[in-house]
Parts: C-alpha cells; sequence; structure tokens
C-alpha cells in the first residue's frame, strides 16, 4: 500500500516538473513580448505624457471638488457667539 502510494507521488511529482519547465512561446517565433513594452521616442527616452483616467465622469469629478470645497469652507468657518 505504501509502495503504491509512494509511486503516485512520485509520479505527480514528476508531472509537476514536467508542467512548469513547459513554455507557452511558439517554436521558431519567441515570445512576443514587444506589445507589454514601455513606447519610446525616436531618441530611445520614455514619454512623459500621463494617461488619461475615465475611471469617474466629469459630472462625479466635478461633483466630487465641488464637495470638497464645501466641506473645506465649512470646516474653516469659524464658529462665534
Amino acid at each position: 500500500m505504501k509502495r503504491k502510494r509512494h509511486f503516485a507521488y512520485l509520479i505527480m511529482a514528476c508531472f509537476f516538473m514536467f508542467s512548469t519547465s513547459l513554455t507557452s512561446c511558439k517554436t521558431g517565433e519567441g515570445c512576443n513580448t514587444d506589445k507589454y513594452q514601455a513606447t519610446t521616442d525616436k531618441d530611445g527616452g520614455f514619454s512623459s505624457k500621463r494617461g488619461k483616467s475615465t475611471l469617474f465622469s466629469k459630472k462625479q469629478k466635478k461633483r466630487k471638488r465641488t464637495n470638497k470645497v464645501k466641506k473645506k469652507a465649512v470646516e474653516e468657518k469659524p464658529e462665534g457667539n
């Protein structure tokens, strides 16, 4: 019984080692990693442009800004009797 269990573990270990050694690159073509690289200008320098975030719409951004200003004004307002 122990021999069968050890043999099964050995086969699973061999299969695991074999599967991790395989690559997903095509033979003769290599791995196409160019699309994951940052774009450069003609001199080889990186671009200093910032990307546009579209997480929030313009209306939501404006609402958030106005709420911050209102909260700040309330906090700075002195409470005098």
